[in-house]
């Protein structure tokens, strides 16, 4: 029988962490949707946008995303989308690399260097205004982030209570 006190703490942590990655998945889902159709602000999207949903870049010109202003954004994205991975991370490193071996780390240092990668590439081009680029980077830490949290969740309901 499974009681309060049988359920361990990192296995309700992997849980959650699961569902707060798949909301923000939902969560982008509909605001692309709820944004269909719907022309942006002037001054508000990028110019490469445009090209890659063939509007005319008529309405935003590249003097309103100059260098320092993407740069910011840059910084900002990270300052947002940085600690879901780094307490992801942490979990993983806490909870799922102990559960098999104690000194197997392989998992952790993978997810890392592929996160850091893949960050340091999305910035870039979105600082340069490349845009298959960046969409394709920011896709994949995003699936990234996701088998990383599948990896706890998997890991830590395997363990016995």
């Amino acid at each position: 029988m499974i009681t309060v006190n049988t359920i361990q703490a990192g296995t309700v942590f992997a849980w959650f962490m699961l569902v707060v990655i798949l909301r923000r998945i939902v969560m982008l889902g509909v605001s692309m949707a709820a944004r269909r159709g719907k022309p942006f602000p002037p001054g508000t999207r990028p110019p490469e946008d445009n090209k890659l949903v063939g509007q005319p870049t008529t309405t935003t010109t590249q003097h309103d995303f100059p260098r320092d202003v993407r740069v910011n954004r840059t910084i900002n994205n990270d300052t947002e989308n940085d600690p879901y991975f780094i307490i992801l991370l942490l979990a993983t490193a806490i909870f799922s690399d102990t559960a098999f071996s104690p000194r197997n780390s392989t998992r952790t240092i993978v997810y890392g260097i592929l996160y850091l990668f893949i960050r340091i590439v999305y910035a870039v081009a979105y600082i340069m205004a490349l845009q298959p680029w960046r969409s394709i980077m920011f896709g994949l830490g995003l699936v990234l982030t996701l088998a990383c949290s599948l990896d706890l969740v998997i890991t830590m309901s395997g363990r016995p209570n």
